[in-house]
């Protein structure tokens, strides 16, 4: 019997390893398509009620996938965000998943994601949200330590009335214990951090791609659209989000920064610290390496429409301009005493 036991024992822990390896989480699943579609149904009055308090209301997911695979789960909805969540009549959301449900289906327990969809139920606030997509998958393709993103056709479904109230293209967003488990990082709950404790060269990526896409809407030592990874080697990681605010989206709702004597916010500005060139070359290098698949991520989402695609396109070549002059590139990144701002676009 004892040698039946300690046979049976290791096949055990095989199956439970093997088990654990084949799991995937939803937005994994999700990700194995382009876009798929999601209903939303609550007391649409009751939740938009309550931007202030942002707290938990009952809601029915329903995602659907081109092969006519259906998954409908009861969640909590709440409001979230600070600046849209007052000034949006369409203010973002946060879903959650019960754990128990994503068990019986046998994904992950990672059950939480931001929705983005339009500030205004308009054309100009659709496109502002394709943008701001596309900003996600650029950052992508540069480092895996970054917020994955799914595009969704959105509705909200009002449960008193049964309407549908709004009809939408939005994206999820993935959580930050998703992509720490990802990553295969540690939880931690230090989500902000001086900028001299963290990987230089991680924080250089990051620096770079915010200068890239214009955006000094981020401030790391408190958490402003930006927070901090810690992976298992003891290493802090920068992750950046919220993009709207950028120049390479160039939202009309978006302020300047009086302090750089900014008067449009497609200027660019590098809001960090000037690096010596050993630190900087790697990560330029990475930034020309990548050139044609930024460019081809932008070129061919017909989602948005052509002069949109070109307008971002100008913007990120305006910043391979710059590359392409090392004096500029010293000026601006470098040189301690330099005005690090670039007015070209």
């Amino acid at each position: 019997m004892l040698c039946l036991s300690l046979i049976y024992l290791p096949l055990s822990l095989f199956s439970q390893e093997e088990k654990a390896e084949t799991e995937i989480s939803l937005l994994d699943r999700m990700q194995q398509e382009d876009k798929i579609s999601l209903q939303i149904t609550t007391n649409i009055d009751s939740l938009y009620a309550d931007w202030r308090l942002q707290s938990y209301h009952w809601g029915e997911a329903k995602l659907s996938f081109a092969n006519g695979e259906e998954i409908t789960e009861e969640v909590k909805v709440k409001i979230r965000g600070k600046y849209r969540s007052r000034y949006c009549e369409n203010p973002p959301i946060k879903i959650k998943y019960s754990n128990k449900s994503l068990k019986k289906r046998n994904f992950k327990k990672l059950n939480e994601y931001k929705l983005v969809y339009p500030c205004k139920s308009n054309e100009e606030y659709q496109a502002y949200v394709l943008k701001e997509y596309l900003i996600y998958k650029m950052y992508n393709e540069l480092t895996d330590n970054s917020l994955r993103v799914q595009l969704v056709d959105f509705n909200l479904k009002d449960s008193l009335s049964s309407r549908i109230d709004r009809q939408f293209t939005g994206f999820l967003i993935e959580d930050r214990e998703e992509l720490i488990h990802r990553v295969n990082a540690v939880m931690s709950d230090m989500k902000c951090m001086r900028p001299n404790h963290l990987n230089q060269h991680h924080y250089t990526i990051f620096q770079v791609f915010q200068f890239l896409i214009g955006n000094t809407d981020w401030i790391l030592p408190t958490c402003k659209n930006s927070e901090i990874i810690s992976l298992h080697n003891g290493e802090m990681i920068p992750i950046p989000y919220d993009f709207d605010f950028s120049g390479m989206v160039d939202a009309s709702y978006a302020t300047t920064n009086i302090a750089f004597g900014f008067n449009s916010v497609k200027q660019r500005y590098f809001l960090g610290h000037l690096k010596p060139m050993e630190d900087l070359i790697p990560v330029l290098e990475l930034y020309k390496e990548k050139r044609q698949t930024l460019t081809k991520i932008i070129e061919e989402f017909e989602l948005l429409n052509l002069k949109d695609r070109k307008r971002m396109i100008r913007y990120l070549d305006s910043f391979y301009k710059i590359l392409d002059k090392p004096k500029k590139v010293k000026r601006l990144f470098v040189h301690p005493m330099a005005e690090a701002m670039a007015k070209d676009y």
